[in-house]
């Protein structure tokens, strides 16, 4: 079977932090701070949503996300201008490297997929303003499972929809409680550290690999097909 590489999408493929641009013309110098408070918020929202079993797609958690990251900053945004800054969360651009680095893994025969906590529509439309829809056997999204990564069940359920096994599928993320959660269910994971100030949680869980960004990829799974 040939070897799968999963790819989370937003700070793995796509750059979020370029969400920056229009909450800065929004908001000016508190942009960074609302962003970190939203971030924390979307994440927060979906565990909560499946710990109460009240479940909705992520894009209602960031919706909600925004309006307490205004309201906890003191910002009184119209309903127009968080549409568009909504809007401008599915244009974002892929990392510099990121095309180049898929096009080398797929002339190699590795089975790419996106897998992603967004709804799957969006996720698609993400990915293909993007430029690396093309490139991807298959853009997995959990919608439909009534739940979110780091759920094992998550896990399990990309690896049966896709027809992949275990010891076949390598993950690549480059967010702390994505690379804990597929390392909690046997995957071997990646991670995409991209800048040294980021760190894992300290859960005495490690990636098999650390990468700065998908060009470093290459040479490991390099020696796989050689192997």
């Amino acid at each position: 079977m040939k070897i799968s590489l999963a790819f989370d999408v937003h700070g793995t493929l796509v750059d979020a932090s370029k969400i920056l641009e229009p909450l800065e013309d929004a908001v000016g110098e508190i942009a960074f701070d609302m962003l970190q408070t939203w971030k924390y918020k979307q994440r927060e929202y979906a565990f909560r949503r499946r710990l109460m079993e009240n479940d909705v797609d992520f894009s209602v958690c960031s919706k909600q996300a925004l309006d307490f990251s205004c309201l906890h900053h003191k910002v009184n945004l119209s309903t127009k201008q968080k549409e568009g800054i909504l809007d401008y969360s599915k244009r974002l651009p892929a990392f510099p490297e990121v095309k180049r680095a898929l096009e080398s893994l797929k002339d190699r025969q590795f089975r790419l997929f996106a897998f992603s906590n967004g709804p799957q529509n969006e996720v698609r439309l993400l990915l293909k303003n993007a430029g690396l829809a093309p490139l991807f056997d298959n853009i997995y999204s959990v919608e439909g499972t009534k739940t979110f990564k780091p759920d094992p069940a998550v896990y399990e359920s990309f690896l049966r929809h896709n027809h992949t096994g275990h010891q076949f599928t390598w993950f690549i993320s480059g967010n702390s409680f994505d690379i804990i959660g597929a390392k909690n269910v046997g995957l071997k994971v990646i991670w995409v550290q991209r800048s040294p100030e980021i760190v894992l949680d300290p859960w005495g869980i490690e990636p098999d690999q650390v990468v700065k960004d998908l060009t470093g990829l290459l040479p490991i799974f390099e020696q796989k097909v050689k192997s």
